[in-house]
């Protein structure tokens, strides 16, 4: 695989994860500690990835939304008592 491949396959995988992240946080409310990160400029690149991450999740739910025939939603039960998300 090339370097043009190999940054293919890692824009793709970091792109994945971002949406995961989202996905996380939209539904527990837990987020990344950006604290730890050495310097300014990698806090601002991890912002940057997660707002990706957030756009691409919110284009992926509006795509599910415009085809109700495909996909459908689904209505939350009540968290079991013994659920740490309670």
């Amino acid at each position: 695989m090339g370097l043009v491949g190999m940054l293919v396959h890692a824009s793709f995988d970091i792109a994945l994860i971002s949406v995961c992240l989202a996905g996380i946080r939209r539904s527990t409310g837990l987020t990344l500690q950006t604290s730890y990160l050495a310097t300014k400029s990698h806090q601002r690149m991890l912002g940057f990835v997660v707002g990706v991450g957030e756009r691409l999740f919110d284009i992926s739910v509006a795509f599910m939304t415009a085809y109700p025939s495909v996909f459908r939603r689904e209505h939350h039960l009540p968290p079991r008592p013994d659920s740490p998300l309670r």
